[in-house]
């Protein structure tokens, strides 16, 4: 169709053109005929094809996002219109179809209300309808086909689309046995001729398999249009499932043509641009008019905790990348642009921890692998939280290495020893000893702290109820109950961590004493019965005595758990007696002759179970000895010699053993009185026999003969259970009973025999199930007594363990040079990371501490004034920069407290009050004279930012969210009103932010809320909506924003301009701003660089261009003058510069930055923007990521690199020196030998 200037529609007059991919030629006779490669046919009659070409009516509507596809479609429908008649250029109306002037619109669930809204603003007259599916509906199926075919517009999802599928396929015409069934229900969309069928955001029916593209397929049409403004998403081969729903034939017809076609450009270009329509904003840039657009770049700084913990993370990157702060390999060699095999692995924990700083850039707990330190399913932490989080694990990392080097040094001391060289190897365990003792006071002092400050926690807790009353109890009990736990796991980790202490502690004092053994004991180093033999014997007693002391602490919460469940046998059997199973005997006599059977049997019974009670009792009674003895290593006088547990493993083992048997003759008695056998206990029994056999198992000879013992003592096959035997006599009488009726006079005397013995063995019965409930009840205790007690030989052996000898096969060798020096080196290196540790952990708590500080604390103590920016060191001083380096280069100690330094011991530290910066889009006037840092953003007033970091805020949770909070609350107080985007690639960062949102009383709604969009447009008081970037929000209309903030940085342009185009598109009246956050000195300034770059080098390349077409005299319809470089009166600048494309980037407007955004988009590919499944973010290309994260990488200016300097050329100029003296020296020596 054509439109004329009146603005009617005419038929396009069809010319008989020659079809896509043929081309004339003629034959051997001189006859014309026609050639496709592409379809391998030689024709010589058109007319097929080219009425397949005719068939064709629709198209791909392409536009660039924001230019107002949904306008478009909603003017060619009002434009036009099904006409009564149809002329013979489209296909008549298959026959039992309904004709209908209606299109059917599919559309993502998420923008079907901004159809409709869309409908009513620009096309009111429309009748519009909203198909839900035939499922759904209530109505007739043939009353709803004629209800949807009566209006203009029948809207609909593709949700409502994929279910239509069960409803829209005919079934498969198979042979039946038996009468078919009721006709299947039709879908009213296939009994429809629909007049046009659109579907919006047609890249979701890319794939031909999908039920949605099944049915949008088949759907019966006049006109087909596919609107998308991402047309590619992977590859070329994506057009293949557009062509398929437009019925493109004969190019849809296979796949094997299709990819034929897509190794022919011609051709694949001459069809898209017959089919597809597509503009950008750089083309109708003076056709539409949209309002202006700032974009302005905050780079924020961190604060000192953020950065402490960002940088910690990237020194653990590089470490576990092999690479040094640089980015340089350490081991080996790699190009990032030739990516060989062996450096894949390495680029893809580089991609990993490229992620991971990201999400630490926005707040660190978004980091998953922080988020589990801090608790993932906790609330969200402060910076504060953080901080504490950083020192504990700080501390952590320290004990960790002093145990490390001190178990080292332990070790060396054994070398020693094992050379028979006592004394070296005592010296050794003297020092490890004094180190030892100070951890040990560390974490004491830390212990007691923290529970005196659970003591003032809990007094304050109990002043607030008394004065709140028991109202505000149950609001509050769940923040208490998480202080409470919190408390609890801070204990239990001070707590292992003094036990960890003290276990170094006593190796040191049981060695030290083993060592005064040795010396003692040798006549040649000590004379017997000295002086120093007897003092030496007074230090070995006392180093054993306090190594037990050590061992008593180490031990205590077990010790007291197994004394109070030893007390607590020792007084019920003190008070009662260990509880015995009673004896079962009779003195019955009967002359009965029925009744004798039974009573013999009764008498059978109590024979057996006499024998097996006895064993049983007298197990017993061994079994409470066993338990009730006293722990080894508690007896007074007792030495531990390092072989406790297996020392006890006769007695544990016989304990143990005996408990396994009293089991089996518990179950076997349980089984004797009420019948119930347990199988599990046998079959336990079996498999335990079997590898006592084989010598497998505690105490196998024991374990056999006891449980043979239980075989001996068990009832006889075929014998009654005591239950039985009641059951049985029970039965008699009832048999008696019915022969009395029957007048038998021996029934009825017989009958009086047998309920006596019925009554004494139901007594008999009674007394053995009431001894079973206390007699499982002592089990039970005896088996608690006997696994704590196991628990602790158990903890006792682990200690006993730590002080085993070493290498014993070199005992009264020489001494293992190579082992020593080995750990000597290993200990100098630990001593070095202990000591950047140290002063790492004296920053950390400078950063807790001086939070509040005023000027005084900020005094140095050599030059007596106040400093910003000074130095730290590991014994807790302050200095300014300047003074110190020039200090320690003097002298190597710590002014104040005499303390060796060494570079590693300091930490900068910084007073000066962090800004941020903010750059905006660099207007098209800008002075040439006036270089900016970058082309493309400038300095804007501060005087808003002062504004924004001057509001207040009840806590901070990092950098980023403070910023952002604040720049919302600020924007209510100056722009009231107005609605904002909050765009994030990383959806748990978003969850995030709405949490806090929600605490600082800031209105948002969520792409992921059912009802989020309708309430950003509708409610007033949601100010913000969060947008993250797998939403699928392609489409979405949310010009009732006008700012949009860019929580980060996107290497992939494409990305972030899904979001901007959200409020910059078609329908926007007002002035827009985006607000990109990035934090200064990370991975976000890189790759913002180089999405910069990037853009920068679009506009460098099209000007470039420009520049040498209109050399040649070439014009060209498509580029607008506004990428040229020209003066006030429109001609070319020719200031005696040389047209270097990056160098004439000072004069950009908006248009320009346009086209580089648009070209952007049309060098990637959609699909392959997005990590895999699962992940969250961007996806960074291989070549990419080492920029990402080291192109921003400066050296940092610390104390050490500037000493480190300092001393270098302090070494080069004593090397002058020393090479000016030796000259003149050589020269006096010339001078005197000359005569």
């Amino acid at each position: 169709m054509d439109i004329l200037p009146d603005g009617t529609l005419r038929p396009r007059e069809v010319s008989e053109e020659i079809p896509l991919s043929f081309s004339r030629v003629l034959d051997a006779d001189g006859r014309p005929c026609y050639v496709s490669l592409l379809f391998r046919v030689v024709i010589r009659n058109l007319s097929s094809w080219n009425h397949a070409e005719r068939r064709l009516r629709g198209g791909i509507l392409a536009e660039e996002m924001g230019l107002g596809k949904t306008v478009e479609m909603l003017s060619l429908i009002c434009a036009h219109q099904r006409p009564d008649i149809i002329n013979g250029s489209y296909p008549p109306t298959p026959a039992g179809l309904l004709e209908s002037r209606a299109t059917l619109i599919i559309t993502p669930p998420s923008i079907l209300k901004q159809w409709q809204q869309e409908i009513a603003i620009h096309a009111p007259g429309l009748r519009v309808k909203h198909y839900t599916g035939l499922k759904k509906s209530k109505v007739d199926d043939r009353e709803l086909t004629h209800d949807l075919a009566s209006y203009d517009i029948v809207l609909m999802t593709y949700k409502v689309l994929n279910t239509e599928i069960y409803y829209a396929e005919d079934p498969p015409d198979r042979p039946s046995r038996h009468a078919k069934q009721a006709p299947k229900r039709k879908s009213p969309l296939m009994q429809i001729s629909w007049w046009r069928v659109c579907i919006d955001e047609a890249q979701m029916v890319e794939s031909q398999s999908s039920k949605p593209a099944r049915v949008a397929r088949i759907i019966p049409r006049c006109n087909a249009w596919a609107m998308t403004g991402t047309p590619l998403r992977k590859d070329i081969e994506d057009i293949y499932g557009l062509l398929s729903f437009l019925h493109y034939e004969p190019f849809c017809l296979s796949a094997s043509i299709w990819k034929r076609v897509c190794t022919y450009p011609p051709v694949f270009k001459s069809m898209i641009r017959k089919i597809a329509l597509r503009h950008n904003k750089e083309i109708v840039s003076r056709e539409l008019r949209l309002p202006k657009q700032k974009r302005v770049v905050i780079t924020i700084p961190f604060t000192a905790v953020e950065e402490q913990h960002y940088d910690q993370l990237f020194q653990q990157m590089c470490e576990e990348c092999d690479l040094d702060r640089s980015g340089t390999p350490k081991s080996f060699e790699w190009d990032a642009q030739l990516i060989q095999p062996q450096t894949r692995a390495v680029i893809a924990k580089m991609r990993s921890w490229l992620s991971r700083l990201r999400q630490a850039c926005l707040q660190p707990k978004v980091d998953t692998a922080t988020a589990r330190t801090l608790g993932s399913n906790g609330p969200l932490r402060s910076v504060a939280d953080v901080l504490a989080v950083m020192i504990d694990q700080n501390e952590t990392k320290i004990r960790t290495e002093e145990r490390t080097l001190l178990i080292s040094q332990i070790r060396r001391g054994q070398i020693m020893e094992n050379a028979l060289r006592p004394r070296e190897s005592l010296e050794i365990w003297k020092d490890a000893a004094r180190r030892s003792g100070l951890i040990v006071k560390g974490c004491r002092n830390q212990l007691d702290e923290e529970l005196k400050r659970r003591a003032e926690l809990a007094k304050e807790s109990v002043a607030k109820n008394e004065v709140n009353g028991d109202d505000n109890e149950e609001d509050e009990g769940s923040g208490d109950d998480e202080s409470e736990n919190e408390l609890l796991n801070r204990l239990g980790v001070l707590r292992h961590r003094l036990r960890t202490a003290l276990e170094i502690e006593h190796m040191c004092e049981f060695f030290m004493a083993n060592a005064y053994y040795q010396i003692k004991t040798d006549p040649e180093i000590t004379e017997p019965d000295s002086d120093s033999f007897r003092e030496l014997e007074k230090q070995e007693e006392n180093g054993y005595e306090v190594a037990k002391l050590i061992r008593r602490e180490m031990l205590a919460d077990t010790i007291q758990m197994v004394n109070g469940q030893i007390n607590r046998l020792k007084v019920k059997v003190q008070k009662d007696g260990v509880y015995h199973v009673p004896t079962m005997s009779t003195a019955l006599h009967s002359v009965g002759i029925e009744s004798r059977r039974l009573l013999d049997q009764v008498e059978d019974f109590c024979d057996a179970m006499k024998p097996h009670t006895d064993t049983f009792n007298k197990w017993l009674d061994h079994m409470a000895q066993l338990l009730l003895q006293a722990l080894v290593d508690e007896e007074e006088g007792s030495e531990l010699k390092g072989d406790e547990y297996e020392s006890s493993t006769k007695h544990q083992d016989e304990m143990y053993v005996y408990m396994e048997g009293l089991r089996v003759m518990f179950a076997r008695h349980f089984a004797a009185i009420t019948g119930q056998v347990n199988n599990l206990i046998t079959h336990e029994v079996g498999v335990a026999m079997e590898r006592a056999k084989m010598g497998e198992g505690p105490a196998p000879e024991l374990y056999i003969s006891l449980i043979n013992k239980c075989e001996e003592l068990k009832l006889p096959r075929g014998q009654l259970s005591l239950r039985g035997l009641v059951n049985e006599l029970r039965n008699l009488v009832v048999s008696l009973e019915r022969q009395e009726i029957q007048g038998s006079s021996r029934a009825r005397a017989e009958q009086l025999i047998v309920k006596d013995i019925l009554r004494e063995v139901s007594k008999l019965f009674s007394v053995q199930s009431k001894a079973i409930p206390p007699l499982e009840k002592q089990m039970e205790l005896f088996r608690s007594v006997m696994n704590k007690r196991l628990e602790y030989y158990r903890q006792l052996q682990q200690i006993s363990d730590t002080v085993a000898p070493y290498d014993e096969d070199r005992k009264g060798k020489p001494l293992n040079g190579e082992d020593f020096v080995t750990k000597l080196e290993a200990e100098k290196e630990i001593d070095s990371k202990l000591s950047s540790l140290k002063a790492k952990h004296r920053y950390l708590l400078h950063l807790r501490d001086e939070s509040g500080t005023d000027e005084n604390t900020r005094v140095c103590i050599i030059c007596d004034s106040t400093f910003d920016i000074g130095v730290l060191t590991i014994c807790g001083h302050k200095f300014c920069k300047d003074c110190i380096r020039h200090w320690w280069r003097q002298s190597q100690s710590c002014p104040v407290c005499k303390s060796r330094l060494k570079m590693r011991d300091f930490h900068e530290i910084t007073y000066k009050p962090q800004e941020i910066v903010a750059q905006e889009e660099n207007a098209p006037n800008s002075e040439p004279g006036n270089p900016q840092k970058n082309p493309i953003y400038s300095d804007i007033s501060s005087k808003v930012l002062e504004e924004i970091q001057n509001i207040d805020l009840p806590r901070s949770y990092g950098t980023k969210i403070d910023t952002l909070c604040r720049h919302l609350l600020w924007l209510r107080q100056h722009d009231p009103g107005a609605k904002s985007i909050v765009f994030s690639q990383n959806k748990s960062f978003l969850v995030i932010l709405s949490h806090v949102f929600y605490w600082f009383k800031i209105g948002h709604s969520s792409i992921d809320d059912p009802s989020g969009i309708e309430r950003f447009k509708e409610d007033h008081t949601t100010e913000c909506f969060l947008l993250h970037a797998k939403a699928h929000a392609s489409g979405l209309n949310l010009v009732n924003a006008t700012h949009v903030f860019l929580c980060e940085p996107l290497i992939n342009t494409a990305i972030e301009l899904q979001a901007i185009a959200r409020v910059h598109r078609t329908g926007q009246h007002q002035d827009t701003t985006v607000w990109m956050y990035l934090v200064a000195n990370t991975v976000e300034e890189s790759i913002y660089q180089i999405s910069v770059a990037r853009r920068l080098a679009h506009i460098a390349r099209r000007r470039e261009e420009n520049l040498k077409k209109r050399e040649h005299s070439v014009s060209s319809s498509f580029i607008s003058e506004s990428y040229l470089d020209l003066d006030g009166n429109g001609h070319a600048e020719s200031n005696g510069t040389s047209h270097n494309p990056l160098m004439s980037l000072r004069h950009l407007d908006e248009n320009t930055l346009e086209s580089a955004n648009s070209h952007e988009l049309e060098d990637v590919t959609p699909g392959n923007l997005f990590s895999g499944p699962g992940a969250e973010g961007e996806k960074v290309r291989d070549s990419d990521v080492w920029q990402c994260l080291f192109s921003n990488q400066k050296r940092n200016g610390t104390l050490s690199n500037e000493v480190a300097d300092a001393e270098t050329m302090g070494d080069v100029e004593n090397d002058v020196r020393r090479v000016l003296r030796a000259t003149a020296a050589e020269a006096r020596q010339l001078n005197v030998q000359m005569p």
